[in-house]
């Protein structure tokens, strides 16, 4: 595509595709989306948008950034990439690459994260005058809209645009300017943030190095905290390790990112400190490294270190051998009789755990083999919601809200995802369409398509001019519609000429 702009330095991608709307004069958002992307679903993303290869075709192939620079120099994609394992990196990486749906978000972590996003898109002020000082133009930058810091290193505290990072109006792309976002007197930022800012920068720019796995990030923490003195054997002392990063970051400061650390077992700290089961964000590490290495500690060199660490395999401890073959039979005895009463596992909580081990000391291949004829399998047939009962109760909500809808000319156009926006459990019934033939009916006869939304509109405009008493044009009954004669399909164009006669 001739004209499509290069990305500025740490430019989002929804910034670039913003910039585009405004260069070439598209008003309309499903406009812009058709022209990028060919497709006009497609959501406006900030943070980890897909379909990056499509936007890479969009340049001439020696001058423009190629899929991956775009991922890594132009999303948040990099604050997350080395803590998350590098199959699930390159998992991720291809489908934001590919031309497809994806869930990012989920794989990421982000949206199971206790770290909250921000609500509305950020800015920086200061930033915004020197871009338009340069550029003759300004652009939302990745380090704004990064969630846990809220203060530029330069320039003092972000400010909130009237912009929302999940809009109702989610696919459309909204440029930065200084009608939108307006210049302000900033506050100087806390030293926290501004420090979380600074590393957020460096973490942004690392593209360079082999990412770690969650095991080998265990296993550095297990010995950074032994270097620093907080481990009695292979112990780790939690409160201990609590103490010191409270006593760095402060009190006030954790809580206000929902941090602090607690005293239950199931504590974030813990559990970065224990073998690592999933992912930490981007945010629990950097506090952490900050609270236990040097001022000048460098990312690259933690990720080089984490990276060359090596798990150990596990070692089974060889088995004893047994000189009496009356205990032995004993213990075979014990233990059969209590598998065929309680099943393995019950057997061991119910005092004959001693047994257990015993054996698998000793004689742990036969332990083996008699447990496998002996489990419980679960019952995978088991049903646990009654889809029925859950169908005729949500199609019931469905009708009720049509019909209090049915008369508001004003309202969105009634689509599927409309209707199900306005219901509780609205993931639940759109993943288990299957089991909801009633909701699915329900869908099929009253969702509205694009003839009767464009009549619709056309109709609330009609309306609207009689009260006003103003002679009915077509241009203007199109215009104030948000329709063209390009965009009006045939069933509108003949409720326009039979129906109201222009």
């Amino acid at each position: 595509m001739l004209g499509f702009p290069l990305p500025y330095r740490d430019e989002l991608l929804y910034s670039v595709i913003a910039r585009h709307g405004v260069h070439s004069g598209i008003v309309s958002p499903k406009e812009l989306l058709q022209e990028v992307f060919a497709d006009t679903k497609i959501i406006a993303t900030p943070d980890l948008p897909g379909h990056l290869k499509l936007v890479a075709a969009l340049y001439p192939p020696k001058v423009g950034p190629t899929s991956l620079d775009l991922l890594y120099n132009h999303t948040l994609f990099p604050l997350y990439a080395p803590f998350i394992g590098e199959q699930r990196r390159q998992q991720l990486c291809n489908e934001l690459i590919a031309n497809k749906r994806h869930s990012a978000h989920v794989a990421a972590g982000v949206a199971a994260s206790r770290i909250k996003q921000p609500e509305y898109l950020r800015y920086c002020p200061g930033c915004m005058q020197a871009q338009y000082s340069r550029y003759g133009e300004c652009y939302w930058q990745r380090g704004w809209q990064v969630a846990g810091t809220r203060d530029c290193v330069v320039h003092g505290a972000l400010q909130n645009a009237p912009i929302h990072r999940h809009d109702v109006h989610r696919h459309q792309y909204q440029a930065a300017c200084f009608q939108v976002c307006v210049i302000k007197q900033q506050a100087i930022g806390c030293w926290q943030s501004c420090l979380i800012a600074t590393s957020i920068e460096t973490l942004l720019n690392f593209n360079g190095l082999p990412v770690p796995e969650l095991v080998q990030w265990g296993n550095w923490y297990h010995d950074l905290a032994d270097a620093q003195g907080f481990c009695c054997g292979r112990q780790v002392e939690h409160e201990k390790i609590s103490a010191k990063v409270i006593g760095f970051w402060g009190y006030e400061w954790l809580a206000s990112l929902d941090l602090l650390p607690e005293c239950s077992e199931n504590c974030w700290l813990k559990s970065i400190f224990r073998k690592h089961r999933k992912a930490f964000s981007y945010l629990q590490h950097l506090i952490v490294l900050h609270a236990f290495l040097k001022p000048a500690w460098c990312f690259t060199e933690v990720m080089q270190q984490v990276a060359s660490s090596r798990h150990p395999a596990k070692v089974t401890p060889p088995q004893v051998a047994v000189s009496d073959n009356t205990q032995l039979d004993n213990y075979r005895n014990r233990w059969l009789s209590a598998a065929r009463r309680y099943s393995t596992k019950l057997a061991r909580e119910n005092g004959f755990g001693d047994v257990y081990a015993w054996l698998y000391r000793h004689d742990r291949d036969w332990l083996m083999a008699t447990n496998q004829q002996y489990c419980i399998k679960p019952n995978t047939c088991q049903v646990k919601t009654d889809w029925r009962k859950r169908d005729h109760e949500n199609v019931r909500t469905l009708i009720q809200l049509r019909d209090a809808t049915e008369q508001d000319l004003w309202l969105p156009r009634r689509t599927m995802n409309w209707y199900l926006a306005q219901l509780q459990r609205k993931a639940t019934i759109e993943k288990n369409l299957k089991h909801l033939p009633l909701c699915r009916l329900f869908f099929d006869r009253h969702c509205e398509n694009i003839e009767q939304y464009q009549i619709r509109r056309i109709t609330r405009i009609v309306i609207r001019l009689n009260l006003a008493g103003e002679y009915l044009k077509r241009w203007q009954v199109l215009r104030l519609s948000g329709l063209s004669e390009e965009r009006l399909t045939e069933l509108a164009r003949e409720f326009l000429q039979e129906i109201i006669g222009i």
